[in-house]
This record gives structure tokens, sequence and C-alpha cells, in this order.
């Protein structure tokens, strides 16, 4: 039995979309065009999820939007309390860095596997052909300039964010994180999950990929939030409590 429509938009620059050479990769213009993306199919309202950087995304759209959330979801979502990132970032913005940027997509897949298995709490549960999977669309011309965008401004767009989350908390909110993260720290999690009022799902012996690494047990939880009443006054209701 059908019991949702799911939207998965593979966005500009990314995945297997079209390259546009100078576009846009801060927060704000990212959420924009999904914004545009609701508008075009037609969507005024819906459940929206998130995971990682798409995650952070999802709440900037929060921001410009709110309005057309039923509820939120977000999965090991980066955010401004995380810590961890900022010495990625400062690597890839370095020169060697950027070097390897530019390299790593052509790489082959046994480096891949990994490469994404480090976000895997128990390498052995991912799937053959995962890692040339995530890699595929980093060898498409453009991606790798436009992912460098993105990091250049992601330190500031995660401070501009900061002060925007606590207006979030009007917005039903589901948080899903494996208590081994490598990638985002759950410590930073339990604080977003305070600030934004949220629910928060924690997924044991699992690290930032949860829907890959324990399917069954990411499904079991967002099946169970999505099916639950839903009632339009709950959003009023959060906004008062909040104020």
């Amino acid at each position: 039995m059908r019991e949702f429509r799911v939207f998965v938009p593979d966005l500009m620059n990314v995945g297997y979309s079209d390259r546009i050479s100078g576009l846009d990769g801060s927060l704000r213009a990212t959420a924009a065009r999904v914004l545009e993306f609701l508008d075009q199919v037609g969507i005024e309202k819906a459940d929206i999820l998130g995971s990682s950087h798409g995650g952070s995304v999802v709440m900037e759209l929060a921001v410009l939007a709110p309005e057309r959330f039923r509820r939120m979801v977000l999965v090991s979502p980066s955010n401004p309390f995380a810590a961890h990132y900022e010495v990625v970032i400062k690597f890839y913005m370095s020169a060697i860095g950027s070097l390897f940027m530019r390299t790593a997509p052509f790489m082959p897949g046994w480096i891949w596997d990994h490469a994404i298995g480090r976000m895997y709490a128990d390498p052995s549960r991912m799937i053959a052909g995962t890692g040339i999977g995530y890699a595929r669309p980093l060898r498409r011309p453009g991606t790798v300039r436009h992912i460098h965008g993105c990091l250049k401004t992601f330190v500031d767009d995660m401070e501009a964010l900061r002060p925007k989350l606590s207006a979030m908390a009007q917005i039903p909110t589901l948080l899903i994180w494996g208590d081994r993260d490598p990638v985002v720290e759950i410590q930073s999690g339990y604080q977003l999950q305070k600030v934004l009022s949220a629910e928060m799902a924690v997924v044991p012996g699992i690290g930032h990929l949860p829907y890959e690494e324990a399917p069954e047990e990411f499904n079991r939880i967002l099946l169970e939030y999505l099916r639950k009443p839903f009632h339009h006054g709950d959003t009023e209701a959060r906004r008062k409590a909040g104020q």
C-alpha cells in the first residue's frame, strides 16, 4: 500500500543534474533552489528530510519558508554546534586539499570503499560498489569546483544559521543520529535537539549514514514518526510554547 508521495530532487551541480558554471553554492542559495523546486512541482506543504549537508540546507529552507513544512526530519545534519567539520574544511581550502579534491573522484573504487566505509561504524555493512557510486557524479566537469565553492562559505553559513535555529522550534522536528557518527558528532545533536525542541532517535552502533548502514531500523524510525497523527494546530501550539 502506498502511504507517501516521495520527491527526491537531484540538485543542480551535484548528483547527475546539469552543471551550471558560477552557481552560488551557499546554504541560502541552495535552499532557495529547493524552494523553487517545491513551487515548480506544486508542493505547498510537505514533510521535508535532509541528511548531513542536506540537513543544513533543509534548516536554511525552514528559515526561508517555514510555512512549507508539515514536519522536518534531519539525519545527522551539519549544524552550528558541530566542531569537527572546520578542520576538514580548512584542509580542503588549502592548496594540497584543493589538489586532492580534483584527483579524488578518479581514484579506484576500492579507495572510495575505504573512504565511505570510514563513515560507517561497521564498514562490513557497506554494499559492494557503494564507494564508486559516490565517486561517479563527482567526475562530471564542474562538480568539484561547485563543491569547493560550497565549502568556501560553509563556516560563515553555519554561524549565520545559529541565531535562526530557535525560530524553527515551531516546526515539528525529528532528529535521527547514529551514536558512533564520526562525521557530525552526536553531542552536537543533543544541543540541536534542545534548541529545536525536537524529538531525537539515536541508532546504536551506527555511523553517519544510518539509511545505508541500518536501512531497516532507519525506515522503521522514519515511518513510525510520519505515521503519527498530525494536526495543523500542533505548529501553533509549539510556537506559543517557544515564546
